[in-house]
């Protein structure tokens, strides 16, 4: 799944911080992704040799000067292999079937990789260490403010909690596999973008987040790179000196997000070009306690 991550606005633009230059080259884009959000409805059509404007526009019924707008072009020069957003039908993110796909695979193969030969009969590794480590943790039991006992996550070494963790975020991306991606949309229904995407997932688990990537990463327990893990918010500077992108984090580098019309709820990497060079930090929304209550209310 490694492409070249396209521009991804998330939250509003804040034109004291940008500068009115910056903000006047955004607006073309900015312009037809809040024109597609008021439809939210669309096909995305490659362009043909032979191809005008006028010719699409008579193809899909619709005008020059509305196919202009959802583009953001400034002329009537189209070349082929172009892709362009066209009136249509309810859009269909590309990815986000394939994604809730591998999410569910990986989601098995974790707990299976877990799983060791004892004799003639097979016993799940975790089993023991999940019993001492119950008994563990209501010895050291702490308040919620107290890093130590909730917020380091090591029950998700555990591969059947890292694995009941997962089957519950695939469960939840489920219901968004045909929501297309639209800036500034707050409803699974019709769109969503990258941080209505995330307060979906954990309203959905029992958590309340705030509504921009820009808030979101103002709450939480920051976490390094190289202690993520499954569940933890992922944030990037997309455009500004502020965070504006976030995703969530599902192991072995990769995060989810919903990441453009065209892709939808997409799997990225940390480590592709793009994002690495944006990513800016991680915040921990999840406890231990948190994870077992989510789990145990999935019948896990």
């Amino acid at each position: 799944m490694n492409h070249k991550e396209p521009f991804i606005p998330c939250d509003k633009i804040d034109v004291k911080v940008l500068g009115e230059e910056k903000v006047k080259k955004f607006s073309i884009v900015l312009l037809s992704l809040m024109l597609f959000a008021s439809q939210a409805y669309g096909d995305i059509y490659t362009v043909k040799r032979g191809d005008s404007l006028y010719t699409i526009a008579k193809k899909f019924k619709t005008t020059i000067r509305k196919i202009k707008r959802l583009n953001g072009l400034r002329s009537n020069i189209i070349r082929p292999g172009q892709k362009l957003i066209v009136p249509g039908r309810r859009f269909k993110p590309k990815k986000s079937l394939e994604t809730i796909t591998f999410l569910e695979k990986k989601a098995d193969n974790t707990v299976s990789s877990s799983m060791v030969k004892a004799g003639n009969e097979i016993y799940p590794i975790t089993t023991v260490v999940l019993e001492e480590g119950e008994r563990l943790a209501d010895a050291l039991s702490t308040p919620l403010d107290v890093p130590y006992d909730n917020w380091n996550l090591s029950i998700l070494e555990d591969p059947e909690y890292k694995s009941a963790l997962l089957k519950v975020l695939a469960k939840v991306f489920k219901n968004l596999k045909n929501t297309p991606y639209v800036f500034g949309g707050g409803n699974p229904k019709y769109g969503l973008d990258c941080s209505s995407f995330t307060m979906y997932v954990y309203r959905k688990l029992g958590i309340n987040l705030p509504r921009t990537a820009r808030a979101q990463f103002n709450v939480g327990v920051p976490v390094l790179k190289e202690e993520l893990k499954v569940g933890d918010l992922v944030f990037f500077r997309t455009y500004a000196r502020f965070p504006s992108h976030v995703g969530i984090y599902i192991g072995n580098g990769k995060f989810v997000h919903f990441s453009s019309m065209y892709h939808g709820l997409a799997i990225s990497s940390l480590d592709s070009r793009y994002f690495r060079k944006r990513y800016i930090g991680a915040k921990r929304i999840l406890s231990e306690k948190l994870v077992k209550k989510i789990v145990l209310a999935n019948g896990n």
